[in-house]
């Protein structure tokens, strides 16, 4: 299993996208009894689910966060789902925005910031096939030195990927399951209706102006550059930015926002240079602070 940053690691959840009941299931339990228990047979009657989607349950509490390399919960846990309970269900796209940010950063399931920041880094063009990421993923596989993972492995990545973000054609089986995919929401892929010469769909990356609150982005922000003083609008672009599938003018305007909004940020747009400055000083408890104010207001 790889699990350090400078490494790559596919796979772990079994075929399985996640549900949005399985974060809550997943961290309540673990607060209870631990997360070894997830690793026991008796997971599987409390959870209500098979076995492999215990695994695919361990899979995405780390994959998103929720749950640290040593099993414990994470501030961003405790903040969504136990002490504050902000949104336990899930139920503001805030939430949902906080998920896909540390999906992206934490870096734990490769695959997504492979292709929503590595992958479009030095692309005009924001379509990709399984054949363009399939290609994408085996090249820095062997740029990194890691041994090479089976296509199959890849194949079943890709694919737990576009789940994750688009709903399959509708029909009575399918209504439900989309209901409990929790990015879906967040409109960041769609599938553009075409195929390329081998017979795939070509899907695009929607980066427009998402409806994200500036709180969200300030939390971001701190989480990805603790500390910084004074940060580059290039280098939120090419982190932040893609992740959250924002234009660079959406941006611009975000951070503008954001500084016009609290003092704790100055965004400074002069000479042709960008940077926005956070005047924070206890950084983490401004972090609870900030969450704590804009979910407060729901």
């Amino acid at each position: 299993m790889i699990l350090n940053k400078e490494s790559y690691r596919f796979s772990g959840h079994d075929t399985f996208h996640c549900k949005e009941q399985w974060l809550l299931k997943g961290v309540q339990l673990t607060e209870k009894e631990g997360f070894n228990v997830l690793r026991t047979v008796g997971a599987i009657s409390t959870l209500g689910v098979g076995k492999n989607m215990v695994r695919s349950i361990q899979h995405w509490l780390k994959a998103f966060n929720l749950v640290d390399e040593k099993g414990e919960l994470t501030n961003l846990s405790k903040f969504l789902f136990i002490e504050k309970e902000f949104d336990p269900y899930l139920e503001n796209d805030a939430s949902l925005w906080l998920l896909q940010y540390h999906l992206c950063n934490n870096q734990y399931a490769s695959i997504y910031k492979l292709i929503f920041c590595d992958y479009f880094s030095d692309k005009a063009v924001l379509d990709f096939s399984e054949h363009q990421i399939s290609r994408f993923l085996n090249s820095r596989l062997k740029s990194s030195g890691q041994k090479e993972v089976a296509q199959k492995t890849l194949q079943a990545d890709y694919k737990v990927f576009l789940r994750t973000y688009l709903s399959q054609a509708k029909n009575y089986k399918t209504v439900e399951d989309d209901f409990n995919v929790p990015l879906v929401s967040l409109n960041l892929i769609e599938d553009t209706g075409r195929l390329n010469d081998k017979g795939q769909n070509v899907y695009r990356i929607n980066k427009s102006n998402h409806d994200i609150p500036v709180e969200i982005l300030a939390y971001c922000l701190i989480e990805e550059f603790p500390d910084e003083v004074a940060i580059s609008f290039d280098l939120i672009s090419r982190t932040i930015g893609s992740y959250l599938c924002v234009s660079n003018d959406w941006l611009d305007h975000l951070l503008s926002l954001l500084a016009s909004t609290y003092k704790e940020f100055v965004y400074k747009n002069d000479a042709g240079i960008r940077q926005i400055q956070v005047k924070s000083k206890n950084r983490d408890n401004f972090k609870i602070m900030i969450l704590k104010k804009y979910y407060d207001k729901y």
